[in-house]
């Protein structure tokens, strides 16, 4: 692991801030931040790490449910290790924690990254869970909310019909014969139609997705609490429906980390006047940095301090 990941993510940030300023005008976001009081992002930034424990307890679940063994903290120290790279192209922190098992446990990456498949099922299933509160009250993005919904229980069924993917790998099998790193694929699909059926079954996809909804709970309650230091009206229920669509927007953007996307729908939506939030633009430009600081960019700095945390814990257990 070099410095480039964090050089990357601090690139990003200036062009996040040039942008919101830009559009919410500098003064008037100028005496937004002097109003606000600062001291709620400890509690908000608390609520976060609330959610990569929550999170974290279904990665150490699923480990489990696959045969590899490891301690509560070595187990959260890996997962939040895998935040620093949320801002880097192709989701590279997901597979990096596989690379850090291996490395002190010698268990096989391909199995450890095929569980982030199930992590992140979970993670927009619990989203659109929490979404659900309040979407058909306020119809936000309630296009977006229904395809990511037929979306997931698309992929449910693939993964739980006993013959479809089997068929399907199958298939390709013979269409890539003499093709060594085609068939590989093949094969890297039958390991993780395995690992998925594991982790998808009825118990342990209510586990993951009650663990799930809870965590991202938490940081739209995080996100409440920064409404409330720009003056928003309204109680929870907007908070949830603008933090949630907001997030499942940037997740299925691809973009790394979500970054301009969430934060163009997040703003979007808290100047929804059917959000009863009664915000100006300064205000809830505002709001939407300092939740993307909490949930983004200290992640990132929490995933350097996890991982420096890491590589001096010794191996405990099996």
């Amino acid at each position: 692991m070099n410095g480039k990941t964090l050089w990357t993510a601090l690139l990003l940030l200036p062009l996040v801030l040039v942008g919101a300023a830009l559009f919410a005008d500098l003064h008037k976001l100028q005496a937004a931040v002097l109003h606000f009081p600062f001291g709620l992002l400890l509690p908000a930034c608390a609520l976060v790490l609330g959610n990569y424990t929550l999170r974290a307890i279904r990665f150490r679940r699923y480990l489990h449910a696959l045969g590899i063994l490891v301690t509560p903290f070595e187990a959260w120290l890996v997962f939040v290790s895998g935040f620093l790279l949320t801002v880097t192209p192709g989701k590279m922190g997901e597979i990096f924690k596989g690379f850090l098992l291996n490395q002190r446990r010698g268990t096989p990456i391909p199995e450890v990254a095929s569980s982030v498949v199930a992590e992140r099922f979970t993670d927009v299933v619990g989203l659109l869970a929490i979404a659900a509160i309040g979407v058909a009250q306020y119809g936000a993005h309630t296009a977006l909310f229904l395809a990511v919904l037929g979306l997931c229980l698309g992929f449910l069924l693939a993964i739980a019909h006993p013959r479809l993917l089997p068929w399907a790998l199958d298939l390709l099998a013979t269409r890539v014969e003499g093709h060594p790193r085609l068939a590989q694929i093949v094969v890297m699909g039958r390991r993780v139609h395995g690992v998925l059926k594991i982790l998808c079954a009825p118990r342990l996809l209510l586990e993951g997705v009650t663990l799930a909804a809870l965590a991202w709970l938490l940081e739209a309650i995080a996100f409440r609490l920064l409404l409330n230091g720009v003056d928003a009206t309204g109680g929870l229920g907007p908070a949830i429906v603008v933090y949630a669509m907001a997030t499942l927007f940037g997740a299925v953007s691809m973009l790394p980390g979500g970054v301009g996307s969430t934060e163009a729908v997040m703003v979007a939506l808290l100047l929804t006047p059917a959000m009863g939030l009664s915000l100006a633009k300064p205000e809830a430009t505002l709001a939407t940095l300092l939740i993307r600081f909490c949930t983004l960019w200290f992640g990132v700095a929490s995933g350097a301090i996890a991982l420096f945390v890491l590589r001096r814990t010794p191996v405990k257990g099996p």
